[in-house]
């Protein structure tokens, strides 16, 4: 590298045992509600979340590398936002829907640990939805799980749309505070 390049630079890079530290911090206070979140974004395919999840930490070494990029103020949101984009993404653009005949087929048995974190996050989160207000649960059940537009369901509970769309909020404000996963983002 010629010494014009390296002043160029506006700072010395630090050296790789810190990039090391940096990201192993981060891995261990992240990774298993990127996971869990992956988990879900890929319907419960642990396949797919274990490689969205390790994609999203690649993706933040290569940004604690770059110097021109500002820090990241939110690294959990940041990682969860990361994961899930590649699950989409991977789903979007190479869907499984014809094996490849050279393929060994896959093995489809669940580990147990992917069971519990699953298992975990289904009874957390149904625990949640069950503390919410009849009203609340109503409007997120119409909306999210029967597929109803807010006007469908503000005619079927008998209340305007804002209000249906408050509903929600407040619904999702209140399960995120209950499954501890709330983001600053």
């Amino acid at each position: 590298m010629s010494t014009a390049a390296d002043a160029s630079s506006p700072e010395p890079s630090p050296g790789g045992a810190v990039w090391e530290k940096q990201i192993e911090d981060l891995y261990e206070a992240f990774h298993l509600v990127v996971l869990r979140k992956a988990t879900l974004a890929a319907a419960g395919c642990t396949a797919d979340a274990w490689d969205a999840t390790q994609h999203a930490f690649i993706k933040a070494w290569e940004h604690l590398h770059d110097l021109q990029l500002n820090e990241v103020v939110n690294w959990k949101g940041w990682l969860i936002k990361a994961a899930v984009r590649h699950v989409l993404f991977a789903r979007r653009h190479h869907p499984r829907l014809v094996p490849l005949d050279d393929r060994e087929p896959a093995d489809s048995r669940i580990l147990l640990e992917d069971h519990v974190v699953l298992k975990e996050t289904y009874q957390g989160m149904m625990e949640a939805i069950g503390k919410l207000s009849a009203r609340q649960r109503q409007a997120l059940v119409l909306v999210h799980i029967a597929g109803c537009s807010t006007g469908e369901a503000a005619a079927d509970m008998g209340v305007s749309a804002s209000t249906v769309r408050n509903l929600i909020h407040q619904a999702r404000t209140r399960l995120l505070a209950a499954t501890g996963e709330a983001s600053d983002d």
